[in-house]
């Protein structure tokens, strides 16, 4: 059941959603910062050869281990953010990941530049 009150019977002048947008504002702000920085090129890191790769997944996928991958060819500019999950398969040259969003991921094995393994308690702990 809805009380329409016609305006001029209200008890105060309301400006409707005028009230809100400072808030509206300053979330949007924070939404921005926080994608900014997320959109920001990668700093490259060693490139690992595809014995040292291979090892490392293995490690990974055996003993349930969280890793960090950065994809990228050598000669690429603007590298994205390492892609964080756990190893949960390989195939024909595909590398699964399990996210910590619950999504499962492919990476082509041919593009990954470097693998580190993750201290699990801090990757779990920023979701």
């Amino acid at each position: 059941m809805e009380n329409n009150v016609p305006r001029e019977k209200w008890l105060y002048p309301d400006r409707c959603m005028k009230k809100w947008l400072g808030w509206i504002l300053s979330d949007h702000s924070a939404y921005m910062e926080e994608a900014a920085i997320s959109e920001q090129p990668a700093q490259p890191k060693p490139e690992q050869s595809q014995e040292i790769i291979s090892d490392v997944l293995e490690d990974a996928w055996e003993n349930a281990k969280i890793v960090a991958v950065q994809v990228g060819t050598p000669n690429d500019e603007h590298l994205l953010p390492d892609i964080e999950g756990a190893v949960i398969g390989r195939w024909d040259d595909q590398v699964y990941l399990q996210l910590k969003t619950g999504e499962m991921q492919s990476i082509d094995a041919a593009e990954i530049r470097n693998v580190q393994l993750l201290n699990p308690d801090r990757w779990w702990a920023l979701a």
